[in-house]
């Protein structure tokens, strides 16, 4: 009996089949669910009375590719690259029993189709997707150091052409429903409600049972390497552009590359093959598994708020304070406009406070020039932001986070003198990027009410928030920032207080030993051009200019007052 698929067979003779794994959210591939699926194939194969077959899923998305998790603990380091080439081949062997068992299958894409997902897709003779922003596909391996090891890198590539297919295999971006079959990725957009009619349709009409790259005479469009001066020249340029972004610090872009180069020089049996050899090298490498561990294991944990006090229930923010109009604070208050909230942005004088709103403007004019938002959204969210330099209308906030320069005595002057603006049990944030919250907990009224809530610039921008409870910090307030943290879609992690916390005692050791370097006479470009190829994507000095030095300095003045 199945556990992962549901499998129906109607009187025209079409096989519906419906992926819905139990106890999951969403469809992933792993060891149980190829080998239930390719016991489906081979008895829809076997049954003459079957005509064709429809995949298709039971949940809202329709299969996110491979179980990360299980393929952590399946291709452990103790594994060789023979050993996973010899091994990581059922899904290859599944996909490619698909397209030559000489029936028709179709993919009815209902929602997301990512990685494995979508190569399950390709293998299929024919391609339906709904007309829903939530349905799309894409191959993102490469944000975790791997490639498409079901085929991805050779049919998408034999269905597309060479150029076309690059920027999406070697950026692992998210193709919309529209842009798939402008591409000739899928066949047809329909609504989401006639997907499996459309795929009926195509079966009881004539089908094509053969994939183009199986048909005799069958040419990569746009030509390949050797044979084409266009696929030559695109290979050239994007062979010297990932090694200007990559510093082959990442082995997987070049790997795409070499395997679409190689693979679309030969049959697609061979191709196949060569996919497979450059994706056993990188799944026994430490990039890959390092990138999965921290970008999708530890962040997906983070992002469930995994340490989140479970007894305390779930709060919203509704009225956001920020002090200080700058550039934290400005963006602070953007991302906080965006999910809803009003915001009180105060700084010294009104001016300040107008400049700081202007940020959120500049932000959502070029959200307006892009399609992503009308003007009328665009006003609602600047209706939001309220820029002020009176300390009255901060009454009533849920949550005030201060971002004004590092210096405690500062800090600690502000807080006195607005923190009885909150609402009864409202949480106090500092955005500190380096004094200890508990000594600045030490101004408050209610310590237990107090915690650092630290995000980094550009805000808008970056993903991570730090959050840094003080001695006193209660778990209502840790829980509170947490949901916060969530409500502006960022990844909240809690770190140990201490001077400079997690990310910025890190990140300042790499700016320390750049300075350090320079001072010992160091050559300037040799310093950043090892900052880069270590891995970082900015040199040291070069981010001490972004950083502002005046900020730096600053910052260690308070460090010398405090004994540090």
């Amino acid at each position: 009996m199945s556990k992962h698929f549901n499998l129906a067979v109607d009187a025209d003779g079409i096989a519906l089949i419906t992926m819905d794994s139990p106890g999951r959210s969403m469809n992933v591939l792993g060891p149980d669910v190829e080998t239930e699926l390719a016991a489906i194939v081979d008895s829809i194969v076997a049954d003459a009375a079957i005509r064709g077959a429809i995949i298709t899923s039971g949940k809202p998305s329709f299969l996110a590719g491979y179980d990360l998790t299980e393929f952590l603990r399946s291709f452990g380091p103790q594994l060789t690259p023979v050993q996973v080439y010899e091994n990581f081949t059922g899904l290859g062997r599944l996909l490619r029993r698909i397209e030559t068992c000489g029936k028709p299958f179709v993919a009815a894409i209902n929602g997301l189709a990512l990685g494995g997902g979508f190569e399950v897709c390709l293998a299929c003779h024919y391609r339906v997707i709904a007309d829903d922003p939530k349905a799309f596909v894409g191959l993102p391996e490469v944000k975790v150091g791997l490639l498409p090891g079901g085929g991805g890198t050779q049919r998408v590539p034999r269905l597309i052409g060479v150029a076309q297919a690059l920027p999406y295999l070697l950026e692992g971006g998210n193709i919309a429903a529209t842009e798939a079959k402008k591409l000739g990725l899928v066949h047809e957009v329909v609504p989401a409600g006639e997907l499996i009619a459309a795929a009926k349709r195509w079966l009881l009409g004539t089908p094509v049972t053969v994939q183009p790259w199986d048909q005799k005479g069958y040419r990569v469009p746009g030509g390949v390497a050797f044979a084409s001066a266009g696929a030559t020249q695109t290979f050239i340029g994007a062979t010297a552009l990932v090694a200007k972004k990559t510093l082959h610090n990442y082995p997987a872009p070049a790997a795409i590359l070499s395997c679409v180069y190689e693979g679309t020089l030969l049959p697609i049996e061979k191709g196949l093959e060569v996919e497979s050899k450059y994706f056993a090298t990188l799944v026994t490498g430490p990039v890959a598994r390092n990138l999965i561990r921290t970008m999708f294991v530890n962040k997906g944990n983070a992002d469930k708020l995994s340490v989140r006090p479970a007894d305390v229930p779930k709060s919203k923010v509704t009225k956001l304070g920020v002090l200080g109009a700058g550039m934290m604070g400005a963006g602070v208050a953007y991302v906080s406009a965006m999910a809803g909230m009003e915001v009180i942005l105060i700084d010294s004088t009104p001016e300040q406070a107008e400049k700081g709103k202007a940020y959120s403007e500049k932000l959502l004019e070029k959200q307006v020039a892009r399609g992503r938002m009308s003007q009328e959204q665009k006003a609602a969210v600047l209706g939001l932001i309220k820029p002020t330099a009176e300390d009255a209308d901060l009454q009533g906030c849920d949550l005030i986070i201060e971002a004004v320069f590092e210096n405690m005595e500062l800090k600690h002057k502000i807080t006195r003198a607005t923190e009885a603006r909150l609402a009864p049990n409202g949480v106090w944030g500092s955005n500190t990027s380096t004094l200890p919250i508990t000594q600045l907990a030490q101004a408050s009224s209610k310590p237990e009410n107090f915690i650092g809530i630290h995000f980094f610039s550009p805000v808008d921008k970056m993903p991570l928030v730090e959050i840094i409870c003080g001695e006193k910090t209660s778990d209502k307030t840790l829980a509170k920032a947490f949901d916060y943290t969530r409500q502006i879609r960022k990844t909240p992690i809690v770190v140990n207080d201490s001077m400079g916390f997690f990310t910025s005692r890190t990140f300042g050791t790499y700016l320390d030993e750049g300075v350090r370097l320079l001072s010992e006479g160091a050559h300037p470009v040799r310093i950043e051009a090892m900052g880069r190829a270590i891995g970082m994507p900015v040199g040291p000095l070069a981010v001490y200019d972004e950083v502002s030095l005046e900020l730096s300095r600053k910052a260690q003045e308070t460090w010398k007052e405090m004994g540090v």
